[in-house]
């Protein structure tokens, strides 16, 4: 007779990669999922997983089997959550990671109001500047800023919201640097550079048919871009930032665009979940509550000019 159990378990054990990280991540006895996976090999007569003491290798009957108790699990939860969302009102825990510079753009401000129109959703939020491993940390969903939607096999990209960046300088910096014409003459300037694990290094300019890369070494180089906005209004250097991100120092002339019959590649707001089939309702619903709230803000703004 199969035993889910077993099935989940292993499940668990090879997204965790490894014994002693399942049991804490899911709060299992290590002995018990060594037992149950021990005991699902016996009854299948092969080996899906070659044990040492410091790690574990997935046999590639392993692998395969994983694929179908990952469906298993999908099915599962897709119809757990049929029943309870039946009255089609989101409810329950999302674990969520999102990049510290959503926070700059009223990604915190999005989320209050999310959690107000759903009162029976929770969120679990945790603020990174680097590369989440959602399905091995346990995270239903992961929101970040990149350059491109390059797609992953075990991942979906979903484009939220389009962010177009800018070069851009202060007034005192346009005194120093009155030669600073084309892309080719940031050679001539000190740059502060966003540096990001999604966020290529360097700048790509296009013009008609032309495309000019910039590599340099920037005076200041930083995650945070907050501290790279401050350090271009007080005319540190030059650099690029998401005109969204600068919209109110450019209104108040502290910071300008330069090289704008120039294009820069746009920034991108995505969402990034796990294949499996059965997106949890409260997933969907977050998803598409902050695509509406970010073009409800363009529309608004569009309106006003």
């Amino acid at each position: 007779m199969i035993d889910f159990n077993e099935m989940l378990m292993f499940a668990r054990v090879v997204e965790c990669g490894g014994f002693l990280a399942a049991s804490k991540k899911f709060g299992i006895p290590k002995s018990t999922l060594s037992r149950k996976i021990s005991n699902l090999e016996q009854r299948l007569n092969v080996r899906l997983i070659q044990r040492s003491t410091r790690k574990i290798m997935i046999t590639d009957i392993g692998r395969e089997y994983y694929q179908y108790c990952l469906q298993m699990i999908s099915s599962a939860e897709e119809a757990e959550s049929i029943i309870i969302n039946k009255s089609d009102k989101p409810t329950g825990k999302i674990r969520l990671t999102c990049s510290n510079v959503l926070m700059d753009l009223d990604f915190s401000a999005i989320l209050a109001k999310f959690m107000l129109r759903y009162p029976r959703v929770s969120l679990h939020v945790k603020i990174f500047n680097r590369d989440v491993d959602i399905i091995a940390e346990g995270y239903d969903l992961s929101l970040k800023i990149v350059t491109n939607e390059a797609k992953s096999s075990n991942l979906i990209m979903r484009s939220i919201f389009p962010l177009p960046s800018a070069f851009m300088i202060s007034p005192s910096a346009i005194d120093r640097y009155p030669l600073l014409n084309k892309p080719d003459d940031l050679s001539k300037v000190p740059t502060v550079a966003w540096l990001s694990s999604h966020i290529p290094a360097g700048w790509t300019f296009r013009q008609a048919d032309r495309e000019v890369k910039i590599t340099h070494d920037p005076r200041l180089a930083c995650d945070d871009i907050r501290l790279i906005k401050a350090a271009l209004v007080r005319g540190v250097g030059v650099g690029c930032l998401p005109l969204k991100l600068a919209a109110r120092e450019l209104a108040q002339g502290s910071l300008k665009t330069i090289f704008d019959d120039w294009a820069l590649e746009t920034h991108k707001i995505v969402a990034i979940y796990p294949t499996r089939q059965g997106l949890l309702p409260s997933v969907r619903a977050l998803i598409d509550f902050i695509i509406d709230e970010f073009n409800d803000e363009k529309n608004k703004s569009s309106e006003i000019k």
